[in-house]
């Protein structure tokens, strides 16, 4: 029996208007938390996980106003309704690593928590421990019966490689920010997931 409590979310597919509001105001929190946290420098978030949130929130905002992205979102909220963690998924068609065939597979570009979750040795209320990994399960479990079988690339850097290795990701030699989600990883990652949260078949 687990002995740790494991915080539930709702999968969110597309943003509408209400869930592109509140990716605007992800911004309009990054911004006080610069003022309050680094005296308006945005020079000092450089090289920090806080920076990185930032200009992927920037990105996903960026994305999501565009009427023709806006339903390729996908996010979770937790069990108070905010929006805890998002993303922006794509089906692509070519070679990917360590396949030497075209095929299909999805794509993530960028995957991001909110600023709250990602200002180091800051706590706040709002936190909520679990969402991206959550939101990552959710998006391999949409695709892992389709032809994409779970099958998954997405970009990263050096900060976040030690979330996606947990997942089960590996690097690609040919291109070391590219890593790789294969069809035999994603099953066991959601297996894995599908038992934590309770609802393994």
């Amino acid at each position: 029996m687990n002995d740790f409590i494991v915080n539930k979310f709702s999968y969110v597919i597309g943003a509408d208007q209400a869930t592109q509001n509140e990716l605007i105001s992800w911004i309009t929190i990054s911004l006080q938390y610069i003022n309050r946290f680094f005296e308006g420098d945005r020079s000092r978030i450089r090289g920090t996980k806080f920076g990185d949130c930032v200009s992927k929130v920037e990105f996903l905002v960026d994305s999501v106003i565009d009427s023709d992205d806006a339903s390729l979102f996908r996010g979770v909220r937790d069990e108070s309704g905010r929006l805890q963690a998002g993303a922006i998924v794509s089906r692509q068609y070519g070679v990917i690593y360590p396949d030497i065939e075209q095929r299909e597979y999805l794509s993530i570009d960028p995957f991001t928590t909110p600023p709250w979750n990602c200002l180091e040795g800051v706590a706040f209320p709002e936190t909520i421990k679990g969402a991206a990994t959550w939101l990552m399960a959710d998006i391999i479990i949409e695709v892992i019966d389709t032809n994409i079988e779970g099958v998954t690339k997405l970009l990263t850097i050096d900060r976040a490689r030690s979330f996606y290795e947990s997942i089960g990701f590996q690097s690609n030699p040919d291109f070391d920010r590219e890593m790789i989600l294969t069809k035999e990883a994603a099953q066991l990652f959601v297996q894995n997931q599908l038992r934590i949260r309770g609802t393994a078949q």
